[in-house]
């Protein structure tokens, strides 16, 4: 079952959802983390549907698409500036660039036909999305183990919504419209 939440998660996100799949996959690898890395590999799968469905989105109608995405919460059109730019500057290498920038995946795979094929836009997913999943999956319950590790598993949980809740409210404060 959590495979699946993952790969749903990944899809989800990858086009409407505004939650990234981090914050499911911290949990999730609280119970292991190998059951963390499993659950990363589904959202990466999610994530390539998603971006797939988002890159031919684009690619049939960016103007429809643009206007969708500046509806997400914390997507800016100034995002989508920032993404047209950075992808004719960098090609698609830009892509790793977006969460250091707190820009969602989606608005590069919306954007990325204008540069690239979707072969290559998915075989750069995969580091760049990756990367991510997995360290959300090795670093929770890594933490957990240094700080709660005698805390009861509900309480583990509770703490890594916790903060995610905290990072998402400085974030939305931050990307306010």
């Amino acid at each position: 079952m959590t495979n699946l939440i993952a790969f749903v998660w990944g899809l989800a996100e990858a086009t409407l959802f505004f939650i990234i799949p981090d914050m499911g996959l911290s949990v999730i690898a609280l119970k292991g983390v190998d059951t963390g890395l499993v659950a990363s590999v589904y959202a990466l799968a999610g994530a390539l549907v998603g971006g797939t469905i988002m890159y031919y989105w684009g690619q049939a109608n960016i103007k429809t698409v643009a206007r969708v995405l500046e509806k997400i919460p914390a997507i800016r059109h100034a995002d989508l500036e920032k993404v047209r730019s950075d992808l004719e500057k960098s090609g698609i290498k830009a892509i790793f660039w977006g969460p250091i920038y707190g820009i969602p995946y989606k608005i590069y795979a919306a954007h990325a036909h204008l540069i690239t094929s979707v072969f290559m836009f998915l075989l750069i997913s995969i580091p760049a999305r990756m990367v991510r999943f997995v360290l959300a999956a090795l670093i929770t319950p890594y933490m957990i183990e240094k700080f709660l590790s005698h805390a009861s598993y509900i309480l583990q949980v509770q703490t890594v919504i916790l903060i995610w809740i905290i990072i998402y409210a400085v974030y939305f404060f931050l990307k306010r419209k």
